[in-house]
């Protein structure tokens, strides 16, 4: 009867569809993946929630499991990396593309399984190190400069059931002490053999690799995803395992059935009547704490216990500020600032749950995670500033477009001073006046004398600048010379009367 029981039992798996993060195609429909940032792994305790652990306990029996995550890992070295585990786990149906080094890296690592996953666009698709007893298999290794690479102490490992397409080199496996081959072999786009009886094997072996059962076809689709927003990584999990979702993410309930097969799925959303499943359903009401209740049945009547998902609804969408520390200045023409202007990003509504990030970007250039005031560099003149921020559930504010003024450059003065004759202000104006015709009546005046005979010197009046400063060039005399700090002379008879009639002072 247990036999017959776990037989025919409906078994439901449950996927949260994120059309806000993540989409690709598959099969004519669209398939929908959430996006994580790149996970590390070391040790068996680091198989938590927050890396991306979201199930099992790390037995033989009931592995972990890190399933479901969209991973672009073009920022570090790595999309997974597991290092110095023995815990069993697997790696499932996750998209891992422009890794650095490997997309998914195992380090010193025993009973580990990946499965069903995609990856592709990196420097290698899966990297094993002095690795031992792990699976790969069903997976899309695609477009990689390297397959799967097996290094130094890497033995006992088995990759079978995958695609390896148009990758520089499919695999490396110098010392030969992994298998190649399992419950079937595997597709290698580089293979050159036949097949004449046309079983879908090739007739020969795939000699670089050993694989001696070489499939014609690729098991596994591979098929590019696209981000459906750039820079919007981030894991919509809470901290006690709630799923952060709005309500346009539709969640998908599927049944499977190895007996007599499904005959319904019914559902509850946080206690009320149960509903027979019949799509996609999503989540309305006010943000908050949600429970969605679901079993399966088959066509003789076999129920399944209910299972239940909490969910956070978060439809509130951040809003965001910029402002401007000093030096900065805002007139009819813009807002003005310098490269030591710090500029400050602000969080006017955040989440109703989890971490609110912030991004900007400078002129069109990469978006930044805003961690604190940054500066614009480079050229004076105009500068974009673009920002926004994304809740943890992907709900992200419109991208914002501030220009902003950048000024470095100092001003420039050029003086004058007056030319009124007050002392010596004549003799020490910036540009003196130029006469029509050279003076010929008029001697160097005080405030007290007006006016002096052409014909008689008056050596008994103090004169108001001294001989050399008469005779200096006009530019000199006003850099060196102030009105009210001239120096005083009282000239002899025999200087004053020619230095005033050839007109040297005006000249």
């Amino acid at each position: 009867m247990f036999r017959k029981v776990v037989l025919v039992m409906a078994t439901v798996v449950f996927a949260v569809v994120s059309v806000v993060l993540v989409g690709g195609q598959s099969d004519g429909g669209l398939l929908w993946w959430r996006a994580h940032e790149p996970i590390y792994i070391y040790g068996n305790d680091a198989f938590t929630l927050a890396n991306g652990v979201v199930s099992g306990n790390g037995s033989a029996e009931d592995p972990y499991v890190i399933k479901g995550w969209y991973i672009d890992a073009s920022p570090t070295d790595y999309g997974i990396y597991i290092d110095h585990t023995s815990a069993h786990f697997v790696i499932r149906g996750c998209v891992i593309e422009k890794a650095r080094d490997a997309g998914i890296y195992l380090n010193s690592v025993t009973n580990g399984q990946i499965e069903d996953c995609q990856i592709s666009l990196g420097e290698a698709g899966v990297r094993l190190l002095n690795s031992s007893g792990n699976v790969i298999d069903g997976n899309a290794i695609a477009k990689n400069h390297y397959g799967v690479v097996m290094m130094v102490g890497s033995n006992e490992n088995k990759a079978y059931g995958n695609s390896f397409i148009d990758n520089g080199t499919n695999g490396l496996d110098q010392r030969h002490l992994n298998t190649w081959t399992g419950e079937s072999g595997n597709y290698w786009s580089d293979y050159t053999g036949q097949d004449a009886d046309g079983d879908g094997v090739g007739d020969q072996a795939y000699n670089a690799l050993y694989d001696p059962h070489p499939l014609m076809a690729p098991p596994v689709d591979w098929k590019p995803v696209t981000p459906m927003a750039a820079g919007l990584a981030g894991t919509p999990v809470s901290q006690g395992g709630s799923m952060v979702l709005t309500s346009q993410m539709p969640i998908t309930l599927e049944a499977r059935d190895p007996g007599s097969g499904v005959a319904r799925i019914l559902y509850s959303i946080n206690g009320e009547d149960w509903q027979e499943y019949t799509g996609p359903f999503t989540l309305s009401g006010p943000d908050g704490k949600y429970t969605v209740s679901y079993y399966g049945i088959d066509n003789l009547g076999n129920a399944e216990p209910a299972t239940q998902l909490k969910f956070v609804l978060d439809n509130n969408p951040p809003q965001t500020s910029i402002t401007f520390g000093n030096p900065s200045f805002n007139n009819d023409k813009g807002q003005w600032l310098t490269s030591k202007t710090p500029v400050m990003l602000n969080l006017t509504s955040a989440s109703t749950y989890g971490i609110t990030k912030t991004y900007y970007a400078i002129d069109g250039g990469a978006w930044r995670r805003y961690s604190g005031a940054f500066h614009v560099t480079g050229i004076d003149g105009p500068h974009q500033i673009s920002y926004y921020s994304r809740n943890a559930s992907g709900t992200t504010e419109q991208v914002r477009t501030i220009t902003v003024l950048k000024d470095d450059t100092p001003p420039m003065t050029r003086g004058e001073q007056s030319s009124h004759q007050n002392g010596i202000g004549a003799q020490n104006s910036v540009t003196p006046p130029t006469p029509s015709s050279p003076p010929t009546s008029v001697a160097p005046q005080t405030e007290t004398q007006t006016e002096v005979s052409t014909t008689a010197p008056q050596p008994e009046a103090p004169a108001a600048v001294s001989e050399v400063a008469l005779s200096q060039p006009a530019s000199q005399t006003s850099s060196e010379t102030t009105p009210g700090n001239a120096e005083q002379e009282t000239p002899d008879s025999s200087t004053i009367a020619p230095t005033v009639q050839t007109g040297s002072a005006s000249d």
